[in-house]
């Protein structure tokens, strides 16, 4: 399955996006903006495909392979009554990755 990178923000908003890694550094391009953001990773897991990077302007995202956590979800037979629940449990799925 290809992946689908998502930057997810603190405020739980997120984008496609595409990135660059160069060793720590990493581009990141948000596709629907074509906004271009530069960095560093801080960590990272990769097997559950999670990227926490620390952007030059103080904010902080994630880069999150929404396939590979939408499996997670399906193998795990959890649903979601609402997006409040979903957001809380994307949100907690990436701080767990990369704890």
């Amino acid at each position: 399955m290809e992946p689908k990178w998502m930057a997810v923000f603190p405020n739980m908003n997120w984008y496609e996006a595409d990135f660059e890694k160069n060793g720590s550094a990493v581009e990141v391009t948000l596709l629907k903006s074509d906004e271009k953001l530069k960095g560093k990773i801080t960590a990272e897991n990769d097997e559950t495909k999670v990227i926490r990077v620390a952007l030059e302007d103080g904010r902080q995202i994630d880069l999150a392979d929404f396939n590979v956590i939408d499996n997670f979800f399906e193998n795990n037979h959890i649903n979601f009554k609402n997006r409040k629940g979903l957001h809380r449990e994307i949100r907690r799925y990436i701080d767990f990755s990369i704890s």
